[in-house]
């Protein structure tokens, strides 16, 4: 043959190359490998794009959970200063300009220590009353004041941070007015706040050296934001992207250039709260939430361009084999080779798997990933490594992939798989089908990716936003849930409900003699002898400090509550073993009765609380509610 002359023949020494190049098969080979190499880059950018959408799908879901949780720390903190802006002002119109809030704060009857000054201010804007002395001091030019005075309604107002008069500090005033009984406007009650306790959540949330926690009024100024570990307000918003979205979507995640702030680019999500004029953002450093992800993604570009240059130089060493009949046998060994070395040291899970479920084989990752050894997946079907709820839905999958008319491999999807010790494991995993040379399916390849530490996260996040970090017990957010759950049921049925608010007697004075060590150690045992007091059906919450809730459902009669009540203080009086000794507490307990109290949540919570203080300043140590009449005893 032609093709096997040597160069000194008369041709030049590349001419047999060409003519190889030239033939039908060769060029079937050097087609085949440009299809191969875009498929390996097809792969692996979509990897890289797939990696990174669920990177900051994630980041987006986790930053969402923190905007929730931040609103309602905001959303407690303005409902714990109406509350005490509510109690002043009626304090106020029945004492007058006689009111002692010096004393109240000293005797813990105001006992919010965020509030840093809280004042009564007349009709004038001169103070009247204040926690703090004052002198004579004029609001009256104040937006606050302003805002109380020439509007209509009885909600609490957030100014604008402005520098304090009496202490000379950068101040949030919040304000409550003041309407005498002919419904004249009689002054306001104003606390202050310093801003950066609107950003103190950023300790509870980890948003790194650059994440970002703001409070914004939605009268486009900046209440409190909080970069990393720099603290600023009075900052104008109309600039910022999420001011600007959220006159058109109330809530949002997304992506921002950081333009309007400092130029770091930020996975932002926003919420307006719902029942004040405020919007909360929370935003992480797009670059570090994505450092993970960039630098697989050099791996990935550095495996492609390898696997790239491999296979390039494979087709080349195959178009010469087609020459010399030598080289074909070498080539082959090398392609198996190829193969073995892709299929072992893959960084996801590989398997092999038989139309009826039997495992034919599996790479190394992937019996690391379950923990067994290969003779051992051998020995077992897909559907044994499942739970036997999930196996049903394992069997309809991999029929439905078997009777596909697209042999290709399928859409991604999130299972478990039960590990050889026990536990589980999430993996992200498609299914693709290699046909015989008939057409028929011969057996399926399975690529799994452990996701088990993000499913770990996302369960943690959910779980950490409706649950007590210390006693593990559900949250106000919860309790309002369950309440409201209880509530329907009671309607639909006619029957009574019951809600309990409990403060614990001298708890402070645990926490100031024995540390803040020893009252946590406390509000934990009180957590779970408040849980022994009550049915499972019940529901047990922490709503901050010493304050606890409980939701009593369906209960027979009004006097029930009164027994629960009863066997809570008893417990509570019990002394408690903190660091080997003994410590004794009481507790103070209020209820209120649906429907004979409230027919809904917020109702229903004021009454409890407010028959709570009434115990509180009846003695202590003991239960008090508002007596109801016959009829509403039922």
């Amino acid at each position: 043959m032609t093709a096997h002359l040597p160069p000194d023949e008369g041709r030049p020494a590349n001419a047999s190359w060409r003519r190889c190049v030239r033939t039908p098969q060769n060029l079937s080979i050097a087609a085949v490998c440009l299809v191969a190499v875009a498929g390996i880059w097809l792969v692996t950018l979509q990897r890289i794009a797939f990696e990174r959408e669920q990177a900051v799908a994630a980041a987006m879901k986790s930053n969402a959970h923190l905007a929730i949780a931040f609103e309602q720390q905001v959303s407690r903190t303005l409902k714990a200063a109406e509350q005490v802006a509510a109690f002043v002002r009626e304090q106020y119109l029945r004492q007058g300009p006689g009111i002692d809030l010096r004393r109240w704060v000293e005797q813990r009857v105001i006992r919010e220590a965020m509030f840093t000054i809280v004042s009564v201010v007349d009709e004038t804007g001169e103070i009247v009353g204040s926690s703090e002395a004052t002198g004579r001091v004029n609001y009256a030019d104040r937006e606050f004041f302003r805002a109380q005075r020439d509007g209509a309604g009885d909600e609490l107002f957030v100014s604008r941070p402005v520098l304090g008069r009496v202490s000379g500090r950068w101040q949030i005033p919040m304000s409550l007015r003041i309407l005498r009984a002919d419904g004249s406007f009689g002054g306001v009650v104003v606390m202050s706040v310093d801003p950066a306790d609107f950003t103190d959540f950023s300790r509870q949330a980890d948003l790194g050296a650059r994440g970002l926690l703001e409070l914004t009024g939605l009268d486009g100024v900046v209440r409190g934001r909080k970069i990393g570990d720099r603290n600023s307000f009075g900052l104008a918003a109309q600039e910022l992207s999420w001011f600007q979205r959220r006159a058109a979507v109330p809530e949002e995640d997304f992506m921002d250039d950081g333009g309007a702030v400092d130029g770091v680019a930020r996975i932002v999500s926003y919420r307006s709260m719902a029942d004040y004029p405020l919007m909360v953002t929370v935003g992480t450093a797009y670059a570090d939430e994505l450092a993970t992800v960039l630098q697989r993604r050099s791996s990935y570009l550095t495996m492609a361009a390898g696997a790239t240059a491999a296979l390039l130089v494979f087709a080349g060493l195959l178009m010469l084999a087609l020459a010399r009949q030598r080289a074909a046998a070498d080539a082959l060994q090398a392609s198996e080779a190829l193969f073995r070395a892709t299929f072992h040291q893959a960084a996801m899970g590989i398997a092999h798997i038989a139309p009826d479920g039997r495992i034919l084989g599996a790479n190394e990752k992937f019996c690391r990933m379950l923990g067994y050894g290969s003779d051992e997946l051998r020995a077992r079907t897909v559907f044994d490594l499942s739970d036997a709820d999930s196996r049903e839905a394992a069997r309809l999958f991999l029929a439905h992939r078997l009777s596909a008319s697209s042999p290709g491999f399928s859409p991604e999807i999130e299972k478990p798989y039960r590990r050889k010790d026990g536990s589980i494991l999430w993996v992200c995993e498609a299914l693709g089908v290699v046909n015989d040379p008939h057409g028929r399916p011969d057996f399926l390849v399975a690529v799994a990716q452990d996701i088990t530490a993000r499913k770990d996260l996302e369960a943690r996040l959910s779980h950490d936003a409706l649950h007590d970090a210390l006693t593990g017990l559900p949250n106000r957010v919860m309790f309002e849930d369950r309440l409201a759950r209880v509530l329907e049921s009671a309607r639909r049925h006619g029957q009574p409900a019951a809600v309990l608010y409990i403060d614990l007697d001298g708890f402070k004075a645990v926490n100031d003699s024995r540390g803040h060590a020893a009252g946590d150690a406390l509000l934990q045992q009180a957590a779970r002898r408040l849980e022994d007091c009550v049915r499972a059906e019940d529901t047990v919450s922490r709503f901050g400090g010493d304050e606890f809730g409980i939701v009593l459902a369906t209960l027979t009669r009004a006097q029930d509550c009164e027994v629960v009540a009863g066997k809570i203080v008893r417990a509570l009086a019990m002394p408690f073993a903190v660091d080997g000794a003994p410590v004794c507490v009481s507790a103070s307990v209020g209820a209120a009765l649906f429907p004979g109290h409230g027919d809904d949540i917020d109702a229903l919570v004021a009454h409890a609380d407010s028959a709570m203080y009434a115990a509180k300043h009846s003695g202590k140590n003991r239960f008090c509610w508002e007596p109801l009449s016959d009829g509403q005893a039922g």
